[in-house]
């Protein structure tokens, strides 16, 4: 095939690999069919940290080579000698190795393995990451050497690898970002569920899934979000409706709709429902629209029982309490009168007295209003 006709059927796969599962695991197949080569690898080296790098392989069918076993004994025995290895490498550049044209140690390796020639390409993005393309033959092939036409098609690739590798890269930062944001709503025990604009549900992060999962009144049935108490019903479609009506109009805005299900007596669920993010140049049927914010209000009083281990070990470190002195202030945070807390930790009240003088010096509060209240706004530590 034609260099421009090779071209144009991988250019797509070179664009599609950043953001597949296993990145390029399509594009080093059809390279490895385009330049019939024996294999390609592609490796992804993110830091400076060589255990870290990343490789995708495409391998002539039946191939039995121990590839792993080859990168570790070139790694150990010729990586250092290597006038191609990775690190020497410039972006951009691409470059041959001829078994004919190799040292002893290299030459019997490539004969061991079977190969005749591989060709190396180096790639960068501004970020850090580089990635090399090895595309390997072997000499049972009809054309065991790489001809300038394979070498030109390699060079038209290659700011297209570089441009794909920013994508990649981007890619990467976000579902970084993405899961440090789903883990602080998680810590918060703060449930999300998207809605697009019809209303349908197009996902639920766990804690939102753990919520309806324990909570009967609430569901997810045929892509819409469901309660059982009709007023609470009524009032859940009349805010979805409402942020999805004020999205498309110009200048409105829409500061979020409460919504309780359940009361003090059940299991008490609050739902907020508010406006997604409008992203200027994303729109169609899976773009969010509405986001609801799920919370079970019961559950967040559970931090400050001192019961939870972590949360008097965490309110002791955070105000240079006792572990004593942190019990107490749990208790009495939690609204337990001074002679209730007393009790339940099994010391006479004019004990819980003094513990509850040394609990409001040290953290310089009048009494058990402050604490209630400057507890309760450390709870996220607590949980």
């Amino acid at each position: 095939m034609p260099v421009n006709g090779r071209f144009s059927s991988l250019i797509g796969h070179v664009y599609e690999g950043a953001s597949e599962a296993v990145p390029w695991q399509a594009f080093v197949e059809a390279l490895r069919l385009a330049l019939d080569a024996r294999n390609v690898i592609v490796t992804l080296h993110h830091a400076d940290d060589e255990g870290s790098d990343i490789y995708v392989m495409a391998r002539v069918p039946g191939d039995e080579i121990d590839w792993a076993a080859v990168e570790a004994t070139y790694r150990a025995e010729l990586m250092m000698d290597d006038p191609l290895r990775p690190d020497l490498m410039e972006p951009g550049q691409v470059s041959l190795v001829d078994r004919s044209t190799t040292d002893l140690k290299k030459h019997a390796i490539f004969e061991q393995i079977g190969l005749s020639q591989t060709l190396r390409m180096c790639v960068a993005e501004p970020s850090g990451i580089r990635c090399w393309v090895d595309v390997i033959r072997s000499h049972k092939h009809a054309e065991p050497l790489f001809t300038e036409a394979d070498l030109a098609l390699m060079h038209a690739l290659t700011p297209h690898l570089s441009r794909a590798l920013g994508l990649y890269a981007k890619l990467k930062r976000q579902e970084t970002e993405k899961a440090i944001y789903e883990s602080m709503a998680e810590h918060f025990g703060l449930g999300c569920v998207l809605l697009n604009d019809q209303g349908e549900v197009i996902l639920v992060n766990r804690v939102a899934a753990s919520i309806i999962e324990q909570r009967p009144g609430i569901a997810v049935n045929k892509q819409r979000l469901v309660l059982s108490d009709r007023s609470a019903q009524l009032a859940l479609n009349e805010a979805i409706a409402a942020v999805i009506s004020a999205r498309w109009q110009a200048g409105a805005s829409q500061g979020g709709n409460l919504i309780r299900v359940g009361d003090s007596h059940d299991r008490l669920v609050g739902l907020l429902v508010y406006p997604a993010p409008l992203l200027h140049y994303y729109r169609g049927g899976q773009s969010p629209c509405v986001v609801v914010h799920l919370s079970d209000l019961s559950a967040s009083l559970e931090a400050l029982r001192p019961s939870q281990g972590h949360s008097v070990s965490r309110i002791a470190q955070l105000f240079n309490l006792t572990r004593q002195e942190a019990t107490l202030a749990l208790l009495l945070a939690y609204g337990n009168t001074l002679a209730e807390a007393a009790q339940e930790m099994g010391i006479a009240e004019i004990a819980a007295r003094n513990y509850s003088k040394k609990i409001y010096g040290k953290m310089g509060i009048a009494g058990q209003a402050d604490l209630i209240r400057l507890t309760l706004r450390s709870i996220a530590f607590l949980r």
